[in-house]
């Protein structure tokens, strides 16, 4: 079988809501970053043959096959082909396993897998009636920024309590472990002092492409290169004063991962293909698991897929490098971490390991692109740690956990 590895990528800056990437179309955001992502790489775009892209909220410009719109508003030829997926916040993490199962398999050569997600250019849709062709049937106006939350409430589904918000389900991941308001508040400072430190020190610039941004009459042209949600003066203190969102006990803004606009991606290729091109693996791509959930507590199933995952590529746990768990919360990320150890014999992943240069809650989660923004991630610190193996896991609403375990094929 023919290994598929990671040759390298870009993101955007991670955008708060209605801010700085809020006037740029879902399609373009993402069809500019897989551009640069060619660019970055050094691969000409014609030689990219497919494209796999997660998109949570493909609502106008997104609507449809945002993929194949995206590739052909930012000049691929119109032989490259395209498709969108979506498993929620694992899109594109599960478009990375799409992509290198097709090079696996010898399917396929070269190709992209990315994401997007504008929250803030998601539309508003009426319902249409029953009867074929109707107008519009009763005055059911959707939010589709929410549209994982999907249409009128099926109930099958909210007999599933499929339909929770998925800051309830962080409370009750928060409830079964007997997290403290002071632990979670403390792993979401964890975050912020982390995701600093790797801004300060130009490590989180080496995935970012900066985006130019238009003068308006309101704002000169600047150049967005950072992003918006790092805070340079948290304090333990501060996350202390705030009060809990309605409807829980201990989450709040800070430790909560905020509203986000962004795009990442990520090439992919055959060893072959990579050398043809002359390009230098970043990583290999060695395992992958989903697994699913009670809907309820939907943020521990990664405690479920990365042991998994880790098993299926002959690893133990103790020969993991750096760990990448996704913080939709900062409960959440606790409860995985809580739970790992009973999926993985007594292991406990140690924390110089463990999301190195902060995590969702303090550098953003636009759902569609933060697998692929993961995948980079982990990818590039590998190379620069020197380490042989890492794992992202990440959760997903609805009760799901995807993971990839990567190699970084150079490591001494």
């Amino acid at each position: 079988m023919t290994d598929a590895f990671v040759l390298g990528g870009v993101r955007t800056p991670f955008a708060r809501y209605g801010s700085s990437l809020s006037h740029i179309r879902a399609d373009d955001l993402l069809g500019m970053i897989m551009k640069g992502a060619c660019e970055r790489v050094g691969v000409p775009m014609d030689q990219i043959e497919d494209i796999v892209a997660g998109c949570v909220n493909p609502a106008h410009e997104g609507m449809g096959d945002v993929g194949r719109w995206a590739a052909l508003a930012a000049g691929f030829p119109d032989s490259v082909a395209g498709a969108t997926i979506n498993r929620f916040c694992a899109s594109s993490l599960s478009a990375t396993i799409n992509v290198a199962h097709a090079i696996r398999a010898g399917d396929l050569g070269v190709g992209i897998a990315c994401g997007v997600e504008s929250m803030s250019r998601s539309g508003w849709a009426y319902m249409k009636g029953d009867a074929p062709f109707s107008p519009r049937g009763p005055v059911i106006l959707l939010d589709t920024m929410w549209a994982g939350a999907g249409g009128p409430p099926n109930p099958a589904l909210l007999a599933r309590n499929a339909y929770i918000g998925m800051i309830e389900t962080a409370q009750n991941v928060a409830d079964r472990y007997g997290l403290t308001r002071e632990e979670i508040d403390a792993f979401a400072l964890r975050s912020q002092q982390h995701a600093k430190a790797a801004r300060d020190s130009g490590r989180l610039a080496k995935e970012i492409l900066p985006v130019e941004i238009a003068a308006t009459k309101k704002a000169p042209g600047r150049t967005f290169e950072h992003d918006e949600f790092i805070r340079d003066d948290t304090t333990a203190e501060q996350l202390a004063k705030l009060p809990p969102q309605p409807g829980t006990k201990q989450m709040t803004a800070a430790n909560s991962t905020p509203l986000t606009d962004g795009a990442s991606a990520v090439l992919l290729a055959s060893g072959e293909r990579a050398a043809e091109l002359g390009v230098r693996p970043l990583a290999r791509v060695v395992s992958s698991a989903v697994y699913g959930i009670d809907p309820l507590v939907m943020g521990i199933a990664p405690a479920w897929a990365i042991p998994l995952a880790i098993k299926r590529a002959g690893l133990q746990p103790e020969q993991i490098d750096v760990w990448e768990v996704h913080e939709a919360f900062s409960a959440q990320a606790l409860g995985v971490l809580r739970e790992l150890p009973n999926q993985l014999g007594g292991f406990t992943v140690p924390d110089e390991k463990l999301t190195p240069n902060g995590g969702a809650v303090a550098i953003g989660h636009p759902f569609g692109a933060t697998g692929t923004r993961y995948v980079l991630t982990l990818a590039t610190e590998l190379r620069e740690r020197n380490a042989r193996y890492g794992v992202v896991g990440v959760c997903v609403g609805s009760g799901q956990g995807v993971a990839v375990v990567l190699e970084n094929p150079e490591a001494s």
